[in-house]
């Protein structure tokens, strides 16, 4: 018989599982690693209309941290790399065994944009190797240093005419000959990988069951709770071998426990180092949280998860025509307590520094409560700290009871 639990443990469960329960920690860099550890990797997003994704994802769970300690365990002591999970990510040093794998293969299998670009690069070998050349006589360098020396130009559809530089180093750095060693904002600057790592980068090699047998736990605990497809699709998606048959090893070997959710679809598992956090919350140990989250972030970035775990549908209108977006350019949902109960849609003027909301909506069955209301202006003042913000504007969509607490 399998443990049978409500969908509200369950939410509480994913959201305790990542580092969104429970009163704020202290933002030092060993508790910046803890959290990253349960995380397992950071998407990397360019747009910046609030924050980049990835300090949003940290600013979600340790409150206002010091950017400069975060950018030196990546770029410093070295504990994160640059490279592909479900994205391109940041990703932990110590999991490098589960990544070279598709850096060794890279090319040789997988999708046919990553054939095509290793073909490509095998009719630029030279071009490859002045690349190479370069950052082992100069050191790091970014893509505007290189010269374009290719015999066999890509050949573009139009709107990435003229990036060839840029697709040589994506190879280069797929396949883990090159990586980013440093970053200002967009600039990368690359270097040779055996230049990058630190002298502590575990040992790879690793065959496919091997980074299947361990991903796959690592993606149920940052999960909390899940599918097979939910682990499938988490961390390194699409780069689990034999899924099923290690799952099935897993429960045999007791690391995984199969669970019943009430009214909810298919076959549940949780990690057995999760069954202690699972019992607290089952008895009552519950210490909500009221913040924002990135249209990235690891809890909500798996849309159909998602809308199943709190009936909550969220798609990003970046791309969207201005005139046909419901709710705004960039989106963040609100996390209060176990629910996903609106979103909020905020600008950032980072030269005259100040936030505006332009927006507050809330789901058709979220009452607009003055504490509820009192939670969710907190946050925002917690958020134009973060940015440094000197004033908060709202726009004309707030909820009317709320409007008394902007003053």
């Amino acid at each position: 018989m399998f443990r049978q639990i409500t969908p509200t443990t369950a939410r509480r469960l994913a959201i305790a599982a990542q580092g969104l329960a429970a009163p704020l920690p202290t933002a030092t860099q060993e508790n910046m690693l803890t959290l990253l550890r349960r995380l397992r990797c950071l998407q990397l997003d360019p747009i910046r209309a609030v924050e980049r994704t990835q300090y949003l994802v940290l600013w979600s769970r340790l409150g206002n941290y010091d950017r400069e300690d975060f950018h030196d365990l990546v770029y410093q002591q070295r504990h994160l790399f640059e490279y592909w999970a479900h994205a391109a990510s940041l990703v932990l040093t110590e999991d490098y065994p589960l990544h070279e794998i598709m850096m060794r293969n890279y090319g040789r299998g997988g999708s046919a944009s990553s054939k095509r670009l290793a073909g490509w690069a095998a009719e630029n070998d030279e071009f490859r190797q002045y690349v190479l050349d370069e950052l082992r006589a100069r050191g790091p360098l970014r893509t505007g240093d290189f010269e374009d020396t290719t015999k066999v130009p890509w050949a573009s559809g139009g709107w990435n005419s003229g990036r060839t530089v840029s697709y040589m180093l994506d190879y280069l750095w797929s396949s883990g000959q090159i990586m980013v060693t440093r970053r200002d904002g967009l600039d990368r600057w690359w270097d040779l990988a055996e230049r990058v790592h630190p002298a502590w980068l575990p040992a790879a090699g690793w065959d496919a069951a091997q980074v299947t047998y361990d991903a796959a736990q690592k993606s149920l605990r940052a999960l909390g709770i899940g599918r097979e497809r939910d682990i499938g699709r988490h961390f390194i998606e699409r780069r689990y071998r034999n899924l099923s048959t290690v799952l099935k090893q897993h429960y045999k070997e007791e690391l995984i426990v199969p669970v019943e959710v009430v009214g909810w679809p298919e076959q549940w598992y949780i990690h057995r180092d999760l069954m202690p956090t699972l019992d607290a919350i089952v008895a009552g140990d519950w210490q909500p949280r009221t913040t924002f989250l990135s249209p990235f972030d690891n809890l909500i970035r798996d849309r159909d998860r998602t809308e199943l775990l709190w009936d909550f549908f969220y798609r990003i209108e970046i791309y969207v025509p201005a005139a046909k977006r419901q709710y705004g350019y960039y989106v963040l949902p609100i996390l209060h307590g176990d629910t996903l109960i609106g979103r909020i849609s905020p600008r950032m003027d980072w030269k005259k520094q100040v936030l505006t909301i332009e927006a507050i909506y809330l789901e058709a069955t979220t009452k607009p409560y003055l504490k509820t209301g009192r939670a969710v202006i907190r946050a925002i003042k917690q958020l134009a700290k973060f940015l440094n913000a000197k004033q908060i504007d709202y726009g004309a969509t707030v909820p009317d009871p709320w409007r008394k607490l902007l003053a």
